[in-house]
């Protein structure tokens, strides 16, 4: 059996917080090193106490993970418990060196919710400071919030094999993304399917640049996160990893969307044979709590050549040819098209946008500029609509 304490001590924060006693160098050390650590992820007020909750919520183990899947408790271990009594009189001991840090203030961003999460925690436990409601608190929060960066972050890259946490996700919501509503409608009600453990498909958002398909995926991050929605940024040359990286997700208690964004092979190109046999088929099947999710501009995602249509003598590796590539597109369940807009949808979007930026102009000016931008782009997008009131807004302003 492992020991939490024994986890928690290779910290070098708290090593040197332990260390330093007396010694007032090392004490302004062990100082220097919670400020740090605070501005860093912008955490306020009690930082001693809070740096502990924050290694507990990175004590990610064997045990804690049993938890975090409400296979355990913390009261079945007498082992467990003596360590988290331990672990309560450490966030109670008193540090004459640290009383400054009781208090520290500084701006931090409003969306913190690392910061959030810790002063919640903090608030709870110190409503009752005693050792019952500790581990009741800790707990409770392993099993409903989870543990370490899943706990914590919205969306994942995958770096050599390991999941890195996208700190910085775009805030964008679908009231953000105008129109589209039977496309959003469709991908939530999916999303939702998938959340609550009810038939799903995997799905493929295709159509023209620049209306909204990637928009829509980063929208459902920030909808769905506090239903256990986690999502996993991968790229076409990263297909081969795929399987090992499902295999990390399944016994975790999240819903994951396998997320590749402007997804499309070229003839020459066999990765995506990886993502056929993940999608369908193979011996293991795919988790439940695992989905896939892909943008592309085109419906089908393996390019077709003229020799897929004519012009080859063997009319029956012809049609295997193309079997092979539309077998690709087919394996994605619900496939969502993005058209490009009309001028009038494109001009109401532009209205829309100024209105929602604080724009005054007047309207048949505004079409104006709109449709000179528009010409200069040639696209009727979101996106061509979005950079016209960007440009708009720089210029009022300056």
């Amino acid at each position: 059996m492992f020991c939490v304490m024994n986890e928690i001590k290779k910290g070098y924060i708290l090593d040197s917080i332990l260390e330093a006693k007396d010694d007032p160098v090392l004490a302004k050390k062990a100082l220097g090193n919670l400020v740090s650590f605070s501005i860093e992820h912008g955490i306020n007020g009690n930082l001693y106490k809070k740096y502990i909750l924050y290694t507990l919520i990175y004590n990610d183990n064997s045990y804690t993970r049993s938890i975090e899947m409400n296979q355990k408790t913390i009261g079945q271990s007498n082992i467990i418990l003596m360590d988290y009594q331990e672990y309560f009189e450490l966030y109670n001991k008193e540090f004459e060196f640290l009383n400054e840090a009781k208090y520290f203030q500084f701006k931090r961003e409003e969306d913190n919710y690392l910061a959030s999460l810790l002063d919640s925690l903090y608030n709870e436990i110190e409503k009752m400071n005693n050792y019952h409601n500790f581990v009741r608190v800790i707990e409770s929060f392993y099993k409903t919030k989870g543990l370490a960066d899943m706990a914590i972050y919205k969306a994942f890259r995958v770096d050599n094999g390991i999941l890195k946490p996208i700190k910085n996700v775009l805030n964008v919501t679908f009231n953000d993304l105008i129109g589209y509503d039977m496309q959003k409608s469709l991908l939530c009600e999916n999303t939702e399917f998938f959340l609550n453990g009810k038939p799903y498909n995997n799905v493929l958002l295709y159509g023209d640049a620049g209306t909204g398909k990637s928009t829509s995926v980063k929208a459902l991050i920030n909808k769905y996160f506090d239903k256990g929605l986690r999502i996993i940024e991968v790229y076409k040359h990263q297909m081969a990893e795929i399987s090992k990286i499902i295999n990390k997700l399944k016994s975790r208690p999240y819903h994951y969307v396998i997320y590749m964004d402007d997804l499309s092979f070229e003839e020459n190109e066999i990765e995506y044979k990886y993502l056929k046999s993940i999608i369908e088929g193979g011996i293991e099947p795919k988790p439940e709590n695992v989905v896939i999710y892909a943008t592309s501009n085109r419906r089908h995602l393996i390019k077709e050549t003229i020799s897929d249509n004519g012009g080859v003598f063997d009319d029956l590796h012809r049609n295997e040819t193309q079997a092979e590539k539309l077998s690709l597109s087919y394996r994605f369940g619900l496939q969502i098209y993005y058209s490009s807009l009309s001028i009038d949808e494109f001009r109401s979007m532009v209205k829309e946008m100024a209105i929602k930026n604080n724009i005054i102009m007047d309207e048949e000016k505004l079409i104006i500029e709109a449709s000179k931008w528009q010409m200069r782009n040639g696209t009727l997008s979101g996106r061509c609509a979005e950079q016209f009131i960007k440009y708009l807004s720089n210029k009022i302003q300056n």
